[in-house]
């Protein structure tokens, strides 16, 4: 049997099809993630890229559930989320007229497309809840650190289930549970207002000259491959184009600045960004002491989050990675929501 599970970002839209046999023994899964900023696209291109996506993974099988989670709504492509949200189902619905659709919500609950339009906020940016629930499975007691291309999520899991204090994204960002840090599209003023630079405190350039992905393609944190994004100044990817991006952080270029100061600044931005992590994760910790371990995934679960969570003291740490594969960890809602569904009686 064939599950699909989605996670409809506003910058990437992923997909995980899970085989499935009767047993509810996963055999085998394919996964896709297609850069698609949804405000840089019409409306009615969303449900041609699900299409495009269904058919790539399910190739004429037999589908029996679609599970759907997402955190486009969020995106200024639309004036609310409740906006978003209903637009992403109607989506959904077009693209999946006769198959069974669910949606989860911030409490792991499973809605359908009727349920989810009347509760719009409910199932807005519940990603993070799903991904909770798979790590559950394996791991009752952990504290969840899912460092994608944008966001962290930090998420206590307590016999099984998430125990946030927050539940929308505001909420979450107050707790902790929600870092607005992740490991491509993150803006270098959002990280650091000042880098050193000759032996001196530099402020830094408010402009968009450089974006983290830069950083963390020149400490070899992630390849040219995974720089899925579009670069601040639309050129390549190559490390020369990171180092330039870079320079301009602080108002200087590639004959100003030697590459070793580049890659000074580069390092100074990163141990910053591993910091604003670490900061959250000890504030979600304080609130749930008896938990002992941490599960990672995400792009960034090796880097950014494990790093993070030996420097707050952790000793124990998973990666789900090993659990279910690395395309299925840093696709880890949607291979999550297409487990859901096979979950059903």
């Amino acid at each position: 049997m064939l599950f699909l599970g989605w996670d409809i970002g506003g910058v990437n839209t992923k997909a995980v099809a899970l085989h499935i046999s009767s047993g509810k023994t996963v055999d085998s899964y394919e996964s896709r993630s297609e850069y698609f900023p949804i405000w840089e696209h019409s409306l009615p291109e969303l449900p041609q890229l699900l299409i495009r996506v269904k058919n790539d993974l399910c190739k004429g099988s037999s589908l029996r559930s679609v599970g759907v989670t997402m955190t486009a709504e969020l995106s200024d492509a639309y004036q609310t989320k409740r906006e978003g949200v209903n637009h992403i189902l109607d989506s959904v619905e077009e693209v999946f007229p006769e198959t069974s659709v669910w949606v989860v919500d911030v409490d792991t609950n499973l809605l359908s497309l009727g349920e989810a339009r009347k509760q719009p906020l409910r199932v807005a940016a519940a990603n993070w809840a799903a991904t909770a629930w798979m790590v559950g499975r394996h791991v009752s007691n952990c504290i969840l650190v899912d460092v994608g291309s944008t966001t962290t999520d930090i998420i206590p899991i307590v016999e099984g289930k998430p125990e946030t204090l927050g539940k929308t994204d505001t909420e979450r960002l107050i707790s902790g549970e929600l870092v607005y840090s992740g490991v491509l599209r993150t803006t270098i003023p959002s990280i650091v207002h000042s880098i050193p630079v000759w032996g001196k405190n530099c402020r830094v350039s408010s402009e968009k000259f450089a974006l983290v992905a830069d950083v963390h393609l020149l400490l070899n944190n992630i390849s040219e491959e995974e720089y899925s994004c579009e670069t601040a100044d639309g050129r390549g990817k190559t490390v020369d184009n990171c180092l330039a991006r870079l320079a301009r952080m602080v108002c200087a270029d590639t004959d100003i600045l030697h590459k070793n100061e580049i890659y000074e600044m580069a390092q100074h931005i990163y141990q910053c960004q591993l910091a604003q992590i670490k900061e959250a994760l000890i504030q979600v910790a304080a609130n749930n002491t008896a938990i002992e371990r941490v599960m990672v995934t995400g792009l960034g679960r090796n880097f950014l989050a494990r790093r993070a969570a030996l420097e707050a003291g952790f000793k124990e740490i998973i990666d789900l990675g090993q659990i279910i594969g690395e395309k299925g960890a840093e696709r880890a809602p949607a291979y999550a929501m297409a487990l859901m569904v096979a979950s059903l009686k």
